[in-house]
């Protein structure tokens, strides 16, 4: 028996949904009136139901297709370039501005190799870039420079990251960005910094010949003064000697006015003869250093002041001396710079019990300092850095001897130190010492 398998029409289908209500039995109409209009309210509230939930549809739709067109323009239009690439460096997808910096339209860029646009000495780099990011699924930043196929070359940041797509495989989500500007400009600094640093080799260069001519000189300048200044010496002894011999056998002989003359050149020859000690301790303080050890400064001091213990006695002098770091200095340079510091305000007192006192304060960056204070006739302090200058005196030489060396020498032996010596003072009033010395020397 053959089987009829031919499809069946519109007009066969509805021919036989008729048939099919005929043959369903008869239903008594029992439905009243109230259930029939029960059952249209509920058909009609189920229909607004539907033609409101079709418009929230539609709203939410067309809110989805702004969305997707703004994020679209924003995409395209982002001022640096966006790549999406496979493990081979094939570009799956890119916008607008990654095309224009390619120099490619969009549509002809699809499915091509990224590596096409990367200037052969950086490909290298690029492979392991992309490698780097598969393996390990991490962020890589990378720099090629790239060449588009219109305009110049240009040096291309990459930053790049690992993204699932669908079918399990991963992309390479790329954010590209011409960093060209910044290159150059990194290169112009580099150039002025290799110049800088030309420069400053060649200046550099330029003080060491000067510094070591000034070293030579000073040490020509040093030996001359120690030569000077012994040489000196005998004559100024024979000087002394023969006018006491003068004075004490030629005495019968010789008038007052002649007695004073020879006292004079007594005394001027004792003053050179001070005058030239003075000098030869100033050419030594750096001609001849002691090596740096760990001193008492307490124990220095007090033996700077017990140098003038009779004149301290004597004169009813309250010297007060504080507790004083240990610090690392040359011993016999640090006494003389203490006793010169005392012997200075022992002859510039005035009419007053004399009254010193040295204490000290620590300071920053390993540096100590130690005050001293007295309360002389002190000085106006627009004098304050000519005092520390050889040969410098205040006062004149009939008020008070000296030879005008003494602050000098401090300022000298602070110097060699690694620090420094000023002075603050008031007519009157007295003056403060401050000097400033390393509690370790640094050895270079």
């Amino acid at each position: 028996m053959k089987r009829n398998s031919s499809p069946k029409g519109p007009e066969d289908i509805r021919r036989r949904a008729e048939q099919s209500l005929k043959s369903e039995p008869d239903r008594p109409d029992e439905m009243c009136f109230e259930e029939a209009n029960c059952h249209v309210h509920e058909l009609r509230v189920h229909q607004i139901e539907l033609e409101m939930q079709n418009e929230e549809l539609r709203r939410v739709q067309n809110e989805l297709e702004i969305s997707r067109s703004r994020y679209a323009e924003l995409y395209d239009f982002a001022p640096v370039g966006y790549l999406t690439l496979n493990k081979h460096g094939e570009i799956v997808d890119l916008n607008l501005t990654a095309a224009g910096m390619l120099g490619v339209e969009r549509g002809h860029l699809l499915n091509r190799h990224f590596q096409h646009f990367v200037f052969p000495a950086d490909k290298k780099n690029f492979f392991s870039h992309l490698k780097a990011l598969f393996e390990k699924q991490e962020r890589q930043i990378s720099e090629v420079k790239l060449s588009p196929k219109s305009g110049e070359q240009f040096y291309a940041r990459l930053e790049s990251i690992y993204m699932e797509s669908g079918g399990g495989a991963g992309v390479c989500r790329t954010n590209m960005s011409d960093v060209t500007l910044r290159r150059r400009a990194e290169q112009v600094l580099q150039n002025a910094h290799d110049e800088l640093e030309r420069c400053v080799d060649e200046r550099t260069a330029e003080l060491r010949t000067a510094i070591v001519k000034l070293e030579q000189i000073n040490l020509e300048l040093q030996d001359f003064a120690h030569v000077a200044t012994h040489d000196l010496q005998e004559p100024l002894r024979k000087i002394q000697t023969f006018c006491d011999m003068a004075i004490m056998r030629c005495a019968p002989a010789l008038d007052s006015t002649c007695r004073d003359y020879l006292h004079r050149v007594l005394n001027s020859a004792s003053r050179m003869r001070q005058l030239l000690r003075d000098l030869l301790l100033f050419s030594r303080v750096g001609a001849e250093p002691q090596p740096f050890k760990r001193i008492d400064l307490g124990g220095i001091v007090r033996a700077a002041a017990d140098v003038f213990e009779v004149m301290v006695k004597d004169g009813g002098i309250l010297i007060e001396i504080g507790k004083l770091p240990v610090i690392e200095a040359d011993e016999s340079q640090i006494l003389q710079l203490f006793q010169n510091l005392v012997g200075n305000s022992l002859k510039f007192r005035g009419d007053q019990t004399l009254q010193i006192n040295i204490y000290t304060k620590q300071t920053a960056n390993g540096m100590c300092e130690i005050y001293m204070e007295d309360n002389g006739i002190g000085f106006d302090q627009h004098f304050a850095e000519l005092i520390f200058k050889p040969f410098q005196r205040l006062n004149g030489r009939n008020e008070y001897e000296g030879t005008g060396m003494g602050l000098a020498i401090c300022k000298k032996i602070a110097e060699r130190h690694g620090g420094s010596i000023r002075a603050e003072s008031e007519p009157g009033k007295g003056s403060k010492f401050i000097i400033r010395l390393p509690v370790k020397q640094i050895n270079l």
